[in-house]
């Protein structure tokens, strides 16, 4: 073949490694759009799976609340919101072997609490101060307290203490007035929550350091303490 023809011919001809290269942009921003694709797709069936989740939940524990009986006797204590909601959930509870749920004394004139006798005693004897377990098995113990301090010219410390047989187990320390300066009227409120084993006559107790701060004309019903059977030994 004429060597000018035949080069014409390869200038006209595209080469094989031309023919097979393909821009990889398109094909790039293709993929990139599939992938995200999937992912949001992804993404959207996970939430939907969740949400469906948490109803089915919710409806189930409306469902078994709903299921629980209303006791025969009525709570004769009523309260703030605190104490309402409390007291409510023991009375509803399904747990019925042993609580209590007591109002601290008006009078008190000792670090040790006293609570009033006309609490709601079952299955727990109350003498002293101290709650005395008849059961042996897990219990909730919880404790709530109102302080009112009319700030000295120093601080002063507020301390809550739950004993077991005497034994500090559990205890809060707020410090209020820092500033050490006369102000107006300081509300302190301190909770503690404890989860113990106790064995039959094992004693629960309360303890402030400065009990002539324990508010008990403001919020009267709102300084409690209760205790339930969580989970029996017998």
């Amino acid at each position: 073949m004429d060597p000018g023809l035949q080069q014409a011919l390869t200038r006209v001809a595209p080469s094989q490694d031309t023919a097979m290269q393909v821009p990889a942009g398109p094909v790039a921003s293709h993929l990139g759009t599939t992938s995200r694709g999937y992912f949001y797709f992804t993404t959207t069936a996970l939430a939907l799976c969740l949400v469906f989740a948490v109803a089915t939940i919710m409806m189930l524990v409306v469902q078994k609340t709903d299921s629980i009986p209303n006791p025969p006797g009525k709570v004769p204590l009523k309260g703030g919101n605190c104490s309402e909601d409390i007291s409510c959930i023991l009375e509803k509870a399904p747990f019925k072997k042993s609580w209590a749920y007591l109002q601290v004394s008006k009078h008190i004139n000792k670090s040790k609490l006293s609570w009033n006798k006309d609490g709601i005693v079952h299955g727990v004897r109350y003498q002293d101060g101290n709650l005395v377990i008849q059961f042996p098995g897990w219990y909730v113990i919880i404790c709530q307290l109102q302080f009112l301090v009319r700030c000295p010219e120093h601080s002063v410390d507020l301390k809550l203490e739950l004993l077991i047989n005497k034994d500090v187990k559990k205890q809060t320390l707020v410090t209020v007035c820092e500033s050490g300066a006369q102000t107006k009227n300081i509300y302190q409120n301190l909770s503690q929550f404890l989860l113990e084993h106790l064995q039959v006559n094992t004693t629960i107790s309360v303890k402030v350091d400065k009990f002539q701060y324990v508010d008990t004309n403001t919020f009267p019903l709102e300084n409690v303490l209760s205790i339930f059977l969580y989970s029996s030994s017998d």
